[in-house]
């Protein structure tokens, strides 16, 4: 017995034979669903997952078999769990599951960490949970860069107490340390931590005398960056080290700060409430005359003002020290109240009166300084009136109005024979705003003169 025909076959379906057009059509959709990006190596692969968030590029082991195991050859893991939380579950519950998945993948990365950043919530810092993700990081990875900041759910939950066991940050390939929103009441996790070189603690609550404990812990800082806040007044900040190039304070419960760094070449004060006039101590020889210059500033009659105070010391013909000094000046979004550069000496062989400091206006009055910041008073300190660069700097003062009220130049340390090329910039430097009398008028000055001191300060007013 014969099967029915069936009435979809060949035999009782027209030919339909495909023209060139169609059949050009579906060999480029076969070629466009070939995985091309899976054929590439570990090192490009890993290139895109830099651009995807921590949990994105974990998810991407789910793709294949190929991409199971990229992620983990990561060098930089972030963790939000403030991101993670869903309104609809216990906040309890979902502390503890995304804790429990950060450690997983912390556990399952392989090799070494570059750089780790934690934001997680109290429950982690109480459990234990902290310590263990600070143990694997530190020790196991080998972080070489790690942020842990902790954040309150609600606003009445104060800053956890951070209980950590001693030597846990002295790992030698630990270089950089960010702690945030914790509270110390010991240094011993900073004991023997000389391989830290840069240090930053913001929104910390310490007794001052731990807080000089944990920086005399670190011998080897270069940078230090110190947000305290709700410490005892009584105490002195001690800040003693000779590596140190960078230091910024902002802690306005402190009354006395020593600062002695015998390489330092920025110093960055805020929030300080000067009341007594004699709570800054300063012993930095790169900033001798910044310090100098502080002590007439602090001995004024002022009340309970909090002042904001940026000391600098640059070669302006070093292009890495320059964009130091960009970013540095980027940072302030707050308004200065005395910014002090100190030009590193720089022998520029010229003749007497010569200078090429002609059109400089033009060439950097729109590049320099474009960073958005604005300071009270400026003082240039060991000014060369032949570097077109430093003209440049103190240029760019003037023509963007960066200067709300003064720019001085020192003359201290100069020969008489260098103070002729400092009066011809000073003299170019008066003429600047005659050319931009619409954009002088919008600046808080009425009046712009020069006046020349015995001492040898030149101001600009």
């Amino acid at each position: 017995m014969s099967l029915p025909q069936n009435p979809f076959t060949s035999s009782t379906i027209p030919s339909m034979k495909k023209s060139p057009s169609l059949e050009k059509e579906d060999n480029q959709m076969q070629i466009e669903n070939v995985d091309r990006i899976s054929k590439l190596p570990d090192d490009m692969l890993l290139k895109i997952l830099k651009s995807l968030s921590t949990e994105k590029a974990v998810q991407t082991s789910l793709l294949s078999k190929r991409w199971e195991g990229v992620w983990k050859q990561m060098p930089y893991l972030f963790f939000d769990m403030k991101n993670a939380l869903k309104v609809e579950l216990p906040l309890a519950e979902q502390s503890h599951f995304i804790a429990q998945l950060i450690t997983k993948i912390i556990n399952n990365h392989n090799g070494n960490l570059e750089r780790c950043k934690i934001l997680h919530m109290t429950p982690q810092t109480e459990d234990g949970t902290l310590e263990t993700w600070i143990r694997s990081l530190i020790h196991v990875k080998h972080t070489k860069y790690l942020e842990l900041k902790g954040f309150r759910v609600n606003h009445r939950e104060r800053a956890r107490v951070l209980h950590l066991p001693p030597n846990i940050f002295s790992h030698p390939m630990l270089t950089s340390l960010l702690l945030s929103r914790y509270t110390f009441e010991s240094a011993h996790a900073f004991n023997n931590c000389n391989n830290l070189i840069i240090l930053k603690l913001y929104k910390i609550k310490v007794a001052v005398d731990v807080l000089n404990t944990v920086i005399a812990s670190c011998p080897s800082l270069k940078m230090l960056v110190l947000e305290i806040f709700q410490s005892s007044r009584s105490g002195c900040l001690k800040i003693h080290n000779d590596n140190l190039k960078f230091v910024h304070l902002t802690c306005p419960e402190i009354d006395n700060i020593e600062v002695s760094a015998a390489l330092l070449d920025i110093f960055s004060v805020h929030g300080i409430e000067l009341e007594s006039g004699n709570n800054i101590v300063l012993d930095a020889p790169r900033l001798l005359q910044f310090g100098r210059r502080l002590w007439k500033i602090l001995q004024k009659n002022y009340s309970m003002v909090v002042f904001a105070i940026l000391a600098v010391n640059v070669d302006m013909m070093n292009p890495k020290e320059v964009y130091m000094l960009k970013q540095v000046l980027d940072a302030w979004a707050r308004d200065l109240q005395v910014l002090n550069i100190f030009f590193k000496d720089n022998d520029i062989h010229k003749k007497e009166g010569e200078s090429s400091i002609d059109g400089i206006q033009n060439k950097w009055q729109n590049c320099f300084l474009s960073v958005d910041f604005r300071v009270r008073s400026v003082c240039l300190h060991n000014f060369n009136g032949l570097d077109e660069d430093q003209f440049a700097l103190a240029a760019s003062f003037v023509i963007q109005g960066k200067m709300m009220q003064s720019l001085m130049i020192e003359t201290f340390s100069l020969p008489a024979n260098k103070k002729l090329a400092v009066d011809i910039a000073v003299e170019k430097l008066m003429k600047l705003p005659k050319d931009l009398e619409d954009f002088w008028d919008d600046l808080p000055v009425s009046r712009l003169e020069v006046i020349w001191k015995s001492s040898g300060l030149l101001g600009v007013f």
